[in-house]
């Protein structure tokens, strides 16, 4: 695989619904992306198998999120070789910003083991893991997805809120 860096220095910002696009085009993979009052989109990137295909789909949103684009990957060379090492594609950002919450999407299954605790929403298992300063809920739909809460911005209630109203969006 080809691995192309995009010239970050120049990246324009982008809406959600131009980010969908992208990330359709470079996957395959049609990505509903939530919406939050105070957070936007910092960095989205694909990760791939060492087959060429996609292994998972990771989308970042901050709070404060700025136009600037992190020091390290104004760089191209910095950001080739993270592509290399990572094998993966960044797509947009990583731009400035505290991270609140991240999604992933992966067309490989939940492991149950690796719940803390299981709750249903929707009709739809989800599986609540704590990990250093993140809540994370995964759901497996046709794959599996990881929402991570940033435990510093909400709470357990709004967590389960946010992916309550994600299960009542997500194709």
């Amino acid at each position: 695989m080809l691995l192309a860096a995009c010239s970050s220095a120049t990246q324009p910002m982008m809406t959600q619904e131009e980010l969908v696009n992208l990330i359709y085009e470079e996957t395959g993979e049609k990505m509903y992306l939530p919406k939050f009052e105070a957070l936007d989109v910092s960095y989205v990137y694909v990760q791939y198998d060492e087959a060429d295909h996609v292994r998972s789909i990771d989308v970042q949103y901050a709070e404060g999120r700025t136009s600037e684009i992190i020091d390290y990957f104004q760089n191209p060379s910095n950001t080739a070789a993270w592509e290399e090492q990572h094998h993966a594609k960044k797509l947009y950002g990583p731009y400035e910003g505290e991270v609140a919450f991240m999604l992933s999407y992966s067309k490989e299954g939940v492991t149950s083991t690796e719940a803390d605790k299981v709750v249903e929403l929707e009709e739809v298992e989800v599986g609540i893991q704590e990990d250093m300063s993140f809540t994370i809920h995964s759901i497996s739909l046709r794959g599996e997805y990881r929402l991570a809460y940033n435990n510093d911005y909400v709470t357990e209630e709004e967590a389960l809120e946010h992916t309550r109203s994600y299960l009542m969006n997500v194709e």
